[in-house]
């Protein structure tokens, strides 16, 4: 199986971009425009299979070297919860320590990523990519 992403509403139509093992140059030319496309903003959704549904998950992160999609790896429902506890653990930490302690953790707190990925190899997975500027 050949990966593909299907490049949607551009000026000339809808794009295809295939990611052939055969084709080292066609995969390197894919890469570079997948990895440009995120830095451009474009929603890229990859298919996955989950409990037996074939679903499709937004890509984060593209691994240009080992043409792999990054996506994120969770249950929805579990993150909510988790994101949830961990707010209300900061605000009673925030509460119980002094003003000037306070102060400081506001100040150089670094954000917390618990967020779980997985890689998805490009040249099997079908994908779909839409413009920010795509109206509906």
């Amino acid at each position: 199986m050949t990966g593909s992403i299907g490049i949607l509403n551009v000026g000339c139509g809808d794009t295809k971009l295939v990611f052939d093992k055969g084709n080292p140059a066609d995969c390197i030319r894919a890469a570079r425009i997948v990895k440009d496309m995120l830095r451009r903003g474009y929603a890229l959704m990859v298919e996955v299979e989950e409990k037996g549904k074939k679903i499709y998950r937004r890509v984060l992160e593209f691994k240009e070297d080992k043409f792999e999609y990054i996506i994120a790896d969770f249950d929805p429902i579990v993150a909510q919860d988790a994101d949830r506890r961990e707010t209300h653990e900061q605000e009673q930490a925030q509460a119980e320590a002094p003003p000037a302690a306070r102060a400081a953790e506001t100040e150089a707190a670094p954000s917390k990523s618990r967020r779980r990925t997985k890689a998805i190899s490009a040249t099997r997975a079908k994908g779909v990519a839409i413009a920010r500027t795509a109206g509906g």
